[in-house]
């Protein structure tokens, strides 16, 4: 399939996606409070993570065995390593200062999902980024010295052979950080936009992983706040079997997207 075809399949499968169930969902009212909202917001994280962290292993395990090197169009032109796509999602994790809870959980799961010996390996990689970052900034700010510590790892990628993850599906796993806590700011924004430059990933592309990202992120709060009504089980069913179904198929075409 044409790449202009596929995109315009994956963009009316979001929008198909999101628009359906909010159609089946329009008519149910619910007097939800502040501690039940709170509640639901946690579920959908947790959830959002499973979800991301299955297509992480899904991806690596579809390069691995393709041998993959490169898009159709040779628009990844190399691949990073494990320990180096790593450090870039922590440099992503550190851009606003701080780093919070749900970030190192969907860090772990990466680094679980992409390296068997994360665990033992993760304190070095850690305090590597740390000593990058502060001998940087002692010369230049904050920002640049991600940035540099961003190219470091990417150059050090180079003519690896254990690279194993390409440009685009780092990305995804980036992206998938930046919203683990529902607070995607302006730093990581940044940040991301950085690596998918010095990639050389396609910005429509980069464009449609944010898109379905965030309806998955829509999908999510459908689906817990169904699961909360009062509504017959068998109707409630139904509506989680769509919903459900409505995320494999969003979850397949970023596959295919990021195969392409």
């Amino acid at each position: 399939m044409p790449m202009t075809d596929f995109r315009n399949e994956l963009k009316k499968s979001l929008h198909t996606a999101s628009d359906t169930v909010r159609d089946k969902v329009k008519d149910i009212n619910t007097a939800e409070t502040k501690e039940h909202l709170q509640n639901i917001a946690e579920k959908v994280k947790d959830k959002f993570a499973e979800t991301s962290g299955k297509a992480t292993k899904q991806m690596k395990e579809f390069f691995q065995k393709k041998d993959y090197t490169g898009g159709k169009n040779g628009q990844d032109h190399f691949a990073l390593s494990v320990r180096n796509a790593l450090k870039i999602i922590y440099y992503l994790m550190a851009a606003d200062g701080e780093i919070f809870h749900g970030e190192e959980e969907k860090f772990d799961a990466i680094g679980k999902e992409l390296d068997p010996n994360f665990e033992q390996v993760k304190a070095d990689i850690i305090s590597e980024c740390k000593i990058s970052l502060e001998l940087m900034a002692s010369k230049e700010s904050y920002i640049a010295a991600l940035r540099s510590g961003i190219d470091s790892a990417i150059i050090h990628s180079h003519g690896t052979d254990e690279a194993i993850i390409t440009p685009k599906l780092l990305v995804w796993d980036l992206l998938t950080v930046a919203y683990s806590d529902e607070s995607y700011n302006q730093a990581e924004q940044d940040l991301i936009n950085y690596v998918v430059e010095k990639c050389n990933v396609d910005q429509a592309i980069y464009l449609e992983m944010q898109s379905s990202i965030l309806t998955v992120l829509d999908l999510e709060k459908e689906l817990v706040w169904i699961k909360t009504t009062n509504r017959p089980y068998l109707t409630i069913e139904a509506h989680v079997n769509e919903i459900n179904e409505r995320k494999k198929t969003i979850m397949d075409s970023v596959m295919a997207l990021i195969s392409l």
